[in-house]
């Protein structure tokens, strides 16, 4: 799958802790997934909370939905990302009631990619974590 964070919706600093170096940061998105083979395309929208530390990294906890673009089937995700100089790595699981999508419910993905600063666009491709 690739994935591709179109539109940040809202950032907000919530806190500055000057002492220990953290900003946490409040942001919420809007994206595309563009599926392969069975894992299907669709719309998300996410939000979640970024700790980022004065060492240039940041470590994300996110959570959303997923709509696929037949808008049949609904799933939510829940993940973490760590990102440094613009490049990122997200730890993402999926839930769904779907019985056609049930093979989801579960899945754990792991996405790597790279914000693109001249046009404030996430891209990433994602691969099914086999464990």
């Amino acid at each position: 799958m690739t994935i591709k964070i179109k539109k940040q919706i809202e950032r907000k600093i919530v806190l500055e802790n000057k002492e220990e170096g953290i900003t946490e940061r409040e942001s919420s998105w809007t994206g595309e997934i563009k599926g392969y083979n069975s894992f299907p395309s669709g719309r998300v929208v996410g939000s979640g909370l970024s700790f980022i530390h004065d060492n240039g990294i940041t470590i994300s906890h996110w959570q959303g939905e997923f709509k696929t673009d037949d808008k049949k089937q609904d799933l939510t995700f829940k993940g973490r990302d760590v990102n440094k100089s613009g490049k990122f790595v997200v730890l993402r699981t999926y839930f769904t009631k779907s019985e056609t999508l049930a093979w989801m419910n579960g899945l754990v993905c792991i996405i790597r990619g790279q914000f693109e600063t001249s046009v404030g666009v996430f891209n990433g491709t994602g691969y099914e974590l086999i464990l």
